[in-house]
């Protein structure tokens, strides 16, 4: 959570898999953690951005995604029981949201370049407001990605199997969408963030964790 009571939620991905990879994300890791703490009110397109600027002073040697979203809410949101999620993507994959309906869909957006490809770029902000019982999924592409597959293709079975285990709790929705979408042999490394909004004029459920950190 940020100082002005947001919850920043991040995924990302760097080509390669030897340690210059690891070497790398743990940069862009450190450096944007930096950037959220040091100007908490500002969205994810302007975090993003100040990350472009800040890459070539990095001399990083790998290319890198990134999906940067908060759950805010406003007292008009808390009014009417919603959340808001604002997101802004460095050419990251789409984030999957699974209704309280248990229907799933894509928040899908135009396509925008990978961090650090051209620093002057403008980052985009988009939003969509969440009823509780809404879940967000995060995701890298070692998820969904198959060969001779189209990345639609892929991306449509992901909504698929989301939409037909959306009643698990977290952390059993995790194992289901690892085992159906990426089975016992991985072809990439795989990461997955899931936040489910729990209503809050009831008591908090086990799986929610503590209120305050």
């Amino acid at each position: 959570m940020t100082g002005d009571g947001a919850t920043t939620l991040v995924i990302g991905d760097v080509t390669g898999h030897d340690i210059h990879a690891a070497a790398t994300m743990g940069q862009l890791r450190s450096a944007l953690r930096t950037l959220i703490w040091a100007e908490p009110h500002h969205t994810p397109a302007q975090v993003l951005a100040r990350l472009d600027t800040a890459i070539p002073a990095l001399a990083l040697d790998a290319s890198a995604t990134c999906l940067l979203a908060r759950l805010e809410q406003s007292p008009a949101h808390a009014d009417a029981g919603l959340r808001r999620l604002r997101w802004s993507s460095a050419g990251h994959l789409p984030p999957l949201l699974i209704g309280p309906d248990g229907h799933a869909r894509l928040l899908s957006t135009e396509p925008e370049l990978l961090l650090g490809f051209k620093p002057a770029t403008t980052r985009q902000d988009h939003t969509v407001d969440l009823p509780p019982g809404s879940t967000l999924v995060l995701y890298t592409d070692g998820l969904v990605e198959r060969r001779r597959s189209h990345l639609s293709d892929d991306l449509d079975r992901l909504a698929q199997v989301a939409t037909t285990h959306a009643d698990l709790d977290l952390p059993d929705l995790a194992d289901a969408l690892v085992h159906d979408l990426v089975g016992d042999h991985p072809s990439d490394d795989t990461a997955l963030l899931l936040a489910r909004l729990h209503p809050e004029d009831r008591p908090r459920p086990p799986e929610a964790g503590p209120a305050t950190v």
